[in-house]
């Protein structure tokens, strides 16, 4: 599937070099000129060098400057680029379900293309091997650590899941069963995250990460790596609206990649699950 150029760019700009960001600048601000331009002119104009444009390319995974300007292209002859932009002031409704749309489609494509499939096979290995899962995140991310633990409950496992990282730890230093910690962090550097993740590892516990952060401690920590592409930094967050979406996503693939290697068993325990909750349902105090 065609990657979404623009906001690929915009997802990189953060973490690229100097002389890379000049190339970006000049990309965003004149896309339609930058179509037609060669890469000695494109150095020129953005205060950059060819060898610049060059590392550019190479850092937004795009292969050369001739299929960048084809991205471009078709980006720019499918949707206004001001549908590109960060929430404005007085912005329609119109205009923010389209904006939030374009972003939330192109975080699925990205975490599509980066999420390995090794990565979850082997986290699927290690739920199934596990006597109790602890699942751990904490703001947007507990959210996402909620969903693994109503998931997964309901296929008959044993799932531990609080917010309170005190009672957390106290759970991982008692507990005698043979365990797994499922990690979210979206920046992979959340302190209450990673020390819980360091006291799992010495607790003999497997790690799974969830995080956009390759380079993160979260990251180097963990045993097995479930990546979700990084967004840029924007001033009212819808940022990190698109890594909760993308994060949900990587759970929906491990939940159904589980389903499907313990097909039988996962439909006997979800249809158990409902029959318990109608029963709740049709229940009446006597």
């Amino acid at each position: 599937m065609q990657q979404n150029i623009i906001l690929t760019i915009q997802d990189y700009y953060k973490t690229l070099p100097a002389s890379e960001k000049k190339v970006a600048e000049y990309i965003l601000k004149n896309t339609n000129e930058v179509i037609n331009l060669s890469a000695q002119d494109l150095a020129k104009k953005s205060g950059s060098s060819p060898a610049a444009i060059i590392r550019f390319c190479h850092s937004i995974e795009v292969n050369g400057f001739t299929d960048l300007k084809l991205l471009l292209s078709a980006n720019m002859g499918s949707v206004n680029t001001q549908m590109y932009t960060e929430i404005e002031n007085g912005e329609s409704i119109a205009a923010i379900k389209e904006k939030l749309q374009h972003r939330l489609v192109h975080a699925l494509e990205r975490t599509n293309e980066h999420l390995k499939i090794e990565g979850v096979e082997q986290a699927v290995t290690e739920i199934e091997k596990a006597e109790i899962i602890y699942v751990y995140g904490l703001g947007a991310s507990s959210l996402v650590a909620q969903d693994i633990h109503q998931k997964f409950t309901r296929l008959g496992l044993n799932v531990f899941y609080t917010m309170d990282h005190h009672l957390f730890a106290s759970a991982i230093g008692t507990s005698q069963l043979k365990g797994l910690f499922i990690a979210i962090s979206n920046s992979g550097e959340n302190l209450e995250t990673n020390l819980l993740a360091n006291l799992a590892l010495q607790n003999d516990l497997r790690l799974i990460g969830i995080t956009a952060n390759s380079t993160s401690y979260l990251a180097q920590k963990s045993q097995i790596l479930l990546l979700t592409p990084e967004g840029e930094e924007v001033p009212l967050r819808s940022a990190a609206t698109v890594s909760l979406i993308a994060q949900l996503f990587v759970v929906d693939i491990l939940f159904f990649a589980y389903c499907a290697k313990n097909y039988q068993s996962a439909l006997e325990k979800v249809q158990n699950s409902k029959n318990a909750v109608d029963l709740l349902k049709d229940s009446r105090f006597e």
